[in-house]
């Protein structure tokens, strides 16, 4: 459905600068189906679009089993635990 590997791209600061890094997570194809009032439950609540332009600004609207986000979006929005130090 969704490329959950963000797009990384590495741009050069000349002199003086500082080096960054910028991922693409929200240049994922917009295919939202839900507007705020379609969400139920089980929905997964992953927003695509323009907030500001309520024609374009819809919820991914898959199957969200554990927590708001579907599998695929889950991935994007948490990071994983990382052992703890002894």
């Amino acid at each position: 459905m969704y490329n959950v590997k963000p797009n990384r791209v590495e741009y050069a600061i000349p002199e003086g600068g500082v080096g960054y890094t910028t991922y693409f997570t929200d240049q994922e194809p917009i295919e939202g189906k839900l507007t705020v009032v379609d969400l139920t439950e089980g929905s997964c609540r992953w927003p695509t679009g323009n907030p500001r332009d309520l024609s374009t600004f819809r919820y991914c609207g898959g199957a969200a089993h554990s927590g708001p986000y579907c599998e695929d979006h889950a991935r994007l929005a948490y990071m994983p635990r990382l052992p703890r130090a002894a």
